[in-house]
């Protein structure tokens, strides 16, 4: 049965809506290792990550325990404001320091983790299928941004100027939320309404009507329904306990990408400054492209394979990480094009085990509806501490044993 137009509209809203969100994240991370060499800070490029990532956490954690009431249209007002200070920041920080670069760069994660952790949640307004539409936007952000950048370097263009150019997007980011996206009805009155609680969850199953999957995921009963006279702490407590397989999960896969696409990529390939090959001396924002690719791929694949044993998915990122780390210091593998392919695989896995993870999150029928919103909070929440986790480690490896890997800073790129 197709979709109707209200579904089409919003699924395209919250499309293009996860691109703009990680879009200037994800040029960020692209452009990284030539912001660090600029500012002549090659073993810092952790840095960068950290920044990008460790701030968001701040914010999600506000958004989660402090504002969770506030009015989500003004969430998305502030989170605008914070994509423009970003983005402004970063490209006068080249007229500054890398610490100027670094402030700019808070404000740009800043902005993608409080607007993911802001949509996350507004999306219990609508149907749970919608969260393919987010996650393959946020997953196309990765390739469009990485392939924005290395086009745009490839043109010649300052850093400072490829992002001055990025500053429309956050209009129509913008625009998307209060012109595009449109509150189902039938789902909007079952949110005011308790009573109507059982007709939302078979609402709900009606959009995976042959999904074996719910059978699964549902074998230990009913939703685990909140004690008499709980306690917010209680609570806090017990959706924590409801979510904490998926949310660690989550956490390590992203923890052992990050150090495999940003710590182990950035010292995969040795650099020769007598090597003119553009696809060598771009690796690194073409390592992020593959990654992206990846991503992208895997974010968009709900619709054909659902993987409810995400934990293999995790074992399989943990081992993929130990091989780019011992890249990264041996460069046991020589070709560049073979890398380019091992740096797909590394997105795959990790787009994989955040959408199977949020899919799993938003139908789990243990989870009361009323709390699914915190849960997925919570799974958000881990996703940020595992990238700063991965930040810190990747300082940690640059200053100590691949301390010999990091190239010399006698150039720099604008």
């Amino acid at each position: 049965m197709g979709k109707d137009f209200t579904f089409i509209r919003n699924w395209i809203s919250f499309h293009f809506m996860g691109n703009i969100n990680n879009f200037s994240y994800c040029v960020v991370n692209a452009a990284g290792s030539n912001l660090s060499a600029y500012f002549h800070n090659s073993k810092n490029i952790g840095f960068i990550l950290w920044a990008n990532i460790a701030f968001g956490l701040v914010s999600r954690l506000i958004n989660t325990f402090l504002i969770e009431n506030v009015n989500p249209k003004l969430k998305i007002v502030v989170n605008c404001l914070f994509m423009i200070i970003g983005l402004v920041g970063v490209a006068l920080s080249v007229y500054v320091n890398f610490g100027f670069c670094i402030a700019a760069i808070a404000f740009v994660g800043i902005a993608s983790s409080f607007g993911e952790s802001v949509i996350l949640s507004y999306m219990k307004k609508f149907p749970a299928e919608l969260v393919n539409g987010w996650s393959s936007g946020t997953g196309i952000a990765g390739v469009c941004g990485s392939l924005f950048y290395i086009a745009m370097i490839a043109a010649g263009l300052s850093n400072s100027t490829i992002f001055y150019m990025m500053l429309p997007t956050v209009a129509v980011y913008f625009l998307l939320f209060f012109f595009g996206l449109k509150v189902p009805n039938h789902l909007d009155s079952t949110n005011s309404s308790s009573s109507n609680n059982n007709s939302s969850q078979t609402e709900k199953q009606s959009l995976v009507k042959k999904d074996q999957l719910i059978e699964d995921i549902d074998d230990g009963g009913g939703a685990e329904l909140a004690p008499p006279g709980e306690t917010k702490k209680q609570r806090y407590i017990r959706c924590a306990r409801l979510v904490w397989y998926n949310a660690v999960n989550l956490a390590l896969v992203y923890f052992f990408e990050y150090v495999a696409s940003v710590g182990g990529g950035d010292l995969a390939i040795k650099k020769d400054p007598n090597n003119d090959d553009f696809f060598i001396a771009n690796a690194f924002a073409i390592f992020s492209f593959c990654y992206q690719l990846g991503v992208l791929i895997s974010r968009s694949s709900l619709q054909f394979i659902k993987i409810k044993h995400i934990g293999v998915i995790t074992i399989l990122q943990g081992i993929n990480m130990v091989f780019w780390i011992i890249q990264a210091k041996y460069k046991m593998v020589t070709s560049v094009w073979v890398l380019f392919i091992l740096m797909v695989y590394c997105g795959l896995l990790g787009g994989a085990s955040y959408v199977n993870i949020f899919y799993l999150i938003l139908h789990d029928k243990k989870i009361p509806n009323e709390d699914r919103e915190l849960c997925i909070n919570y799974a958000a929440l881990l996703v940020t501490v595992g990238i700063t986790l991965a930040a810190c480690f990747i300082l940690l490896m640059d200053h100590t044993f691949l301390l010999s890997e990091v190239p010399s800073d006698s150039s720099s790129s604008s």
